[in-house]
């Protein structure tokens, strides 16, 4: 199904709202009766992860039984339907690896051409977050719903900017800051880029039973935070939030990825058994194997998403744990401005407003006598400059950098978040 055409006036979109299957791109809508937020939430991008969508329906339908008041609107969509028909992560490619301006752009320019399965459900949603885009006040609140093929407990996935922390804060499971800049072209990363706020969350393991239960949990605790839907409204909102604190119980508030493990076909990869999110590993512990032989971890830390499935361009990620202090000393800085001063070291240059969205900071050797060592990337990281850019001798990092929305919210999360460019909230 296209997506709903832009309203004239102060007529509704004529949503789509009759039940729906996992063969359907829109999974269903809620359309509140007083002004708000426009929350999207995606399952499905991957077609080995239905809990998503299921959750989706789960909630809808609960809305409208229940007749509960919402403001603004609640869309839900199902990501590769092909995929998920199958049961399988993909068919040709992963859908959620190639959201980059350049491939877009050809998207939208051969509407007709003969491509492979990804690039016509990708077109699909393309045209439907386009088509949001010019309809709905800025910024869309957006959730993208996963799960994961080792044992472990759920957790959030930000792009590592302040807008997106709020509604993960609220959902009670570690947040894991700088997968997205680590993972390169995702549904997440474009919207962020686009000043939507975005917000992944990995609900457990694909065929586990709780993690239903724990999206449906996540869902509520989100349309509560963002504004469409009153506390008061929810009584089985406490419930939520404990039943995911109880999930996470004696983890981190927050880890951050220091490292990933890029895996291809050739490679022959396998990960060793055993291994679940947020495990501690040692330096140098070996945690898998390929056609080169022993595969060892780089560092100490915690391993996330070891990969314990056919498809994936990701063997395993590293992490280390933030605590609360690291959290508000990198959202008090950013709220100053701190990294304004930045450029003015010697041997520093910081770019502006890159082709991709972000900013992009290059330190020379004059530079890393300023700050030297693995110091200067652990301060780069508290303003979000997580992405390893690579430039020869000097040391290049950017950031995602979040656009200001030519419109305003009006209500919630949305209508709050928007205050200017950049990092806001």
């Amino acid at each position: 199904m296209d997506a709903p055409a832009a309203a004239s006036g102060p007529s509704r979109p004529n949503w789509p709202v009759e039940g729906a299957t996992l063969t359907r791109r829109w999974v269903g809508s809620h359309e509140g009766q007083r002004p708000g937020p426009t929350m999207v939430i995606v399952g499905g991008i991957h077609g080995n992860e239905p809990a998503g969508v299921i959750a989706v329906q789960r909630v809808l339908h609960e809305l409208r039984q229940r007749r509960v008041a919402v403001s603004g609107r609640l869309l839900g969509l199902a990501g590769n339907l092909r995929a998920l028909s199958q049961n399988v992560r993909y068919m040709t490619r992963d859908l959620n690896r190639r959201w980059f301006p350049d491939h877009l752009a050809r998207l939208r320019d051969t509407p007709h051409a003969e491509e492979s399965s990804e690039d016509i459900e990708q077109r699909e949603l393309l045209n439907i977050f386009d088509r949001l885009d010019e309809t709905f006040d800025h910024p869309l609140v957006v959730m993208d719903l996963h799960s994961f093929s080792a044992e472990g407990p759920p957790f959030s996935v930000v792009a590592d900017t302040l807008r997106n922390r709020p509604i993960a804060y609220e959902l009670r499971v570690p947040i894991i800051f700088g997968l997205e800049e680590a993972v390169e072209g995702t549904l997440l990363g474009y919207l962020a880029d686009r000043g939507h706020i975005a917000v992944g969350f990995e609900a457990g393991q694909h065929d586990d039973p709780r993690t239903v239960e724990n999206n449906v949990a996540a869902i509520w605790i989100a349309l509560v935070s963002a504004g469409l839907v009153a506390r008061a409204d929810v009584p089985e909102i406490a419930r939520f939030e404990a039943r995911l604190a109880q999930a996470a119980a004696g983890l981190p508030r927050a880890v951050e990825i220091v490292y990933r493990h890029p895996i291809t076909p050739e490679d022959e990869f396998r990960m060793d058994p055993g291994f679940y999110n947020f495990q501690g590993i040692g330096r140098g512990q070996r945690l898998a194997i390929d056609r080169s032989g022993d595969v060892d971890s780089p560092s100490a830390g915690r391993i996330l998403m070891p990969l314990y499935q056919g498809l994936g361009e990701d063997g395993f990620f590293v992490a280390r744990d933030l605590g609360p202090a690291q959290l508000q000393l990198s959202a008090t800085l950013r709220k100053l401005k701190i990294d304004g001063l930045l450029g003015y070291l010697p041997g520093v240059d910081v770019e502006a407003d890159q082709a991709d969205g972000g900013d992009e900071i290059r330190i020379g050797r004059v530079g890393s006598q300023v700050v030297v060592g693995g110091v200067v990337k652990q301060v780069l990281r508290m303003f979000g400059y997580r992405k390893d850019v690579g430039g020869g001798d000097d040391l290049v990092v950017a950031r995602r950098r979040q656009v200001q929305s030519s419109r305003r919210g009006r209500g919630g999360v949305a209508g709050d978040a928007v205050t200017d460019g950049g990092d806001s909230e």
